[in-house]
This record gives C-alpha cells, structure tokens and sequence, in this order.
C-alpha cells in the first residue's frame, strides 16, 4: 500500500499548493511536509511551524534519522593524498580533488579502479565548498556526487557558487537527463536516490523512478554555521528544508518502517 502522508497533510495545515507531490509515487516510500511559517535560519534551536510542536514533529522520525549516514565516510589515503574509497565487489574504488594552490585555476576529480584511472570530470575552480562530495557502490555500480564550484573574485573577495553533479558508472547524469543541477546522492533503503534540478524545479529519483517534487530551493553544499540547513542523510530517510512558491518546508522522506542493518 503506497504511504501518502503528505495528502493528509495538505488538509490539516491548508499550506500545500497545487505544484504539491503527488501519487503514483515509488513502492513504500513516502514523504512528509510540514509548512513552516518562515525561513529556518543557520544554527536553529527552534524552527517555526504553522501547525503543530517542533517537539511532536521531530519526535515521529527521531529513530530513523538518528541512524546518520555520511558520503564522506569511506576516507583513505591513496599515494599520500587523501581519497575516499569504495569496494565494488572485489575492486578498490578511490577518488580524490586536486588541490591547486590558485583559487581560480581549474580542477578535477579522478576515479581509479585498482589503481588504474576509469574516470576524471572537471569540477571548476578550488573552494571551501569541497568539489568531492561522496563516492558510492551498490549492486555492482559505483556513483560519484561532484560540486561543480564556480568563482567570481570582486577586488580581494571570491564568491564561490557551486553545483552538483553526480555520475554512475561513469556517466554523468546532469548532460545525459539535461539536470540543471544533481545533488544529495545516498543509498536510501539500499537504492540509490538524488535530488535534481530541472526547468527550475528541484524533484528527486528513487530507484530510477522520477519523484515530482516541485521545489523552487533546496539549502545544500551549505559550510560552516549554513550547514545545519543541509539535507540530514540516514538509512532508510532523509530530512530537509526547501521552499515552494512562498512556502518552507520541513520535509521528511523515506522508507518508513523499514529495518536496514
């Protein structure tokens, strides 16, 4: 039976709009949208929600999204650089950013194989941002999530922009789906799942099935006090915020119930 709490949702807080998600929605995921009366701020310690306790709400999800998962977490060091590494089935997978000391000049992330290179993509200029953003194996492929940083220095100041890309099996899905953007890639009960960004609207994949969305933003790639704005990753869900229309969003989206080792 497909879970749409969201349609629930829509009644009680009278906050959804047309452009809201709807079925048919992929096989025992579901998600769930709170409205939020403004824009959740850096560091929040309270959000503001147009129905119901911060208490309450964050304590319906609080075991599923306290089994945190993180893209970074496969670090290694390969020839005295750091990387992260992946096993796919036998083989060894390690990427890693170059490193240029000029913030303008340009860079790459490079995937190995056992050593050998299998894949190198142009991620723009070096930033704090980090251009590698998570290396991933699942049955028998590997997914890669990029930042794509651009800089715009103005007298001594750079601004860095950043947006994401994400390749499997070393194809890059923003050019061959035409995404404006890709981001936020993680193993949500084991099947692999992004958000992405197209005509302006951000919606997601699950499974190779297109999940309509229709947010207008997303916080991502978000540093330094930003980053408690970013999307939260765990096993079987992740929570975010994101705006539609004039509308935020506390959004939780998972597979509910399920029980990931």
């Amino acid at each position: 039976m497909k879970k749409i709490i969201l349609l629930l949702g829509c009644f009680l807080l009278a906050a959804c709009t047309s452009a809201a998600p709807s079925a048919p929605f992929p096989a025992g995921l579901s998600v769930e949208e709170h409205a939020l009366t403004k824009r959740p701020e850096a560091e929040y310690s309270q959000l503001d929600f147009a129905q119901g306790s911060q208490e309450a709400i964050l304590a319906v999800r609080a075991a599923e999204r306290a089994q945190a998962i993180s893209p970074l977490g496969g670090s290694c060091t390969v020839d005295n650089r750091l990387a992260l590494c992946a096993s796919l089935g036998p083989d060894q997978l390690a990427a890693w950013a170059d490193d240029p000391a000029d913030p303008l000049a340009p860079v790459s992330v490079t995937v190995t194989r056992n050593g050998q290179l299998i894949y190198r993509v142009p991620v723009g200029n070096s930033s704090p941002i980090g251009s590698l953003r998570g290396l991933w194996t699942y049955a028998g492929h590997w997914a890669l999530e990029t930042a794509y940083v651009t800089n715009r220095q103005t007298g001594n100041e750079i601004d860095s922009q950043a947006a994401g890309q994400i390749t499997v099996d070393g194809i890059l899905l923003n050019r061959q789906s035409g995404y404006q953007e890709a981001f936020g890639f993680q193993l949500l009960d084991g099947k692999p799942f992004y958000f992405s960004k197209q005509d302006d609207k951000i919606n997601a994949n699950y499974d190779g099935q297109q999940i309509t969305l229709g947010y207008d933003e997303l916080p991502h790639y978000n540093c330094c006090s930003a980053a408690t704005l970013n999307p939260k990753m765990a096993r079987n869900m992740v929570a975010f915020f994101a705006r539609r229309g004039g509308t935020w969003y506390y959004v939780e989206l998972g597979a509910f119930g399920r029980t990931t080792p």
